[in-house]
């Protein structure tokens, strides 16, 4: 791909799109050398500022990486940046976390439908050992902190056998989000008690193979963080 020399604004954001162009269109694999700073400002036309500055960008995006002493090179997809990122981003703008929630409720409904009928016993007994877990944590005071990251596992575990990496890195997304909020003291489990009680209602959905009654359940679940959300909403437009 011969790269285009830019003109104008947004030499950043443009110049980011040019690399990544060149990367997608060469053939470059993970772990393959990018082109030098040198090369790249002969192509491109812009200062070496500039181009420093968009790889500094896709590195920041987790698509690169700098090994000290010897170049950048392109790196494996991963979630580290949207990781990374992603909470405090929410945390400065919380009122879209309903959508957050939505997207997260479309996600898993269609999901759930596809292991309920062939969930296995092996997963049920680990499933009601996490909602063990969880009373327990409600049980003894602990910290709405650890009780999300409990009923992130409960998630991860009921969505293992459909084999899906990306739903599950979007899973713990949703939890870091959900617990960075937790941290900003935004948002608290109404009745932790009843929370619980809703996973075990899920976990006999489950059991029984029902995959309707199962997504009423995990509609259900999800009702406290909904009514926050939109609570949220409220207040914020009311503000405006």
């Amino acid at each position: 791909m011969e790269l285009k020399r830019i003109k104008g604004e947004s030499l950043n954001a443009t110049a980011q799109e040019q690399i990544k162009l060149f990367i997608a269109e060469s053939g470059l694999r993970s772990g393959d050398p990018i082109p030098t700073e040198k090369t790249l400002e002969e192509k491109l036309g812009i200062s070496r500022t500039s181009i420093r500055e968009a790889l500094r960008s896709l590195e920041a995006l987790g698509i690169i990486e700098t090994r000290h002493g010897v170049g950048r090179f392109l790196r494996d997809f991963n979630y580290d940046a949207i990781l990374s990122n992603l909470s405090y981003n929410v945390a400065v703008n919380v009122q879209n976390f309903r959508e957050i929630i939505e997207v997260r409720m479309a996600l898993e409904t269609s999901f759930l439908e596809q292991v309920t009928p062939t969930i296995t016993d092996q997963a049920l007994a680990e499933l009601s050992e996490i909602v063990d877990r969880m009373e327990e944590e409600v049980e003894h005071g602990e910290a709405d902190e650890d009780l999300i990251q409990t009923h992130s596992n409960f998630h991860l575990k009921l969505y293992e056998s459909a084999d899906n990496q990306l739903l599950l890195h979007l899973i713990r997304i949703f939890a870091t989000i959900q617990r960075t909020l937790t941290m900003f003291k935004q948002y608290r489990t109404s009745d932790p008690n009843e929370f619980v009680e809703l996973h075990r209602r899920l976990v006999e959905a489950l059991a029984d193979r029902n995959p309707v009654l199962a997504r009423q359940r995990l509609l259900e679940h999800f009702k406290d963080v909904v009514a926050w959300s939109r609570e949220h909403r409220r207040q914020h437009n009311e503000q405006d």
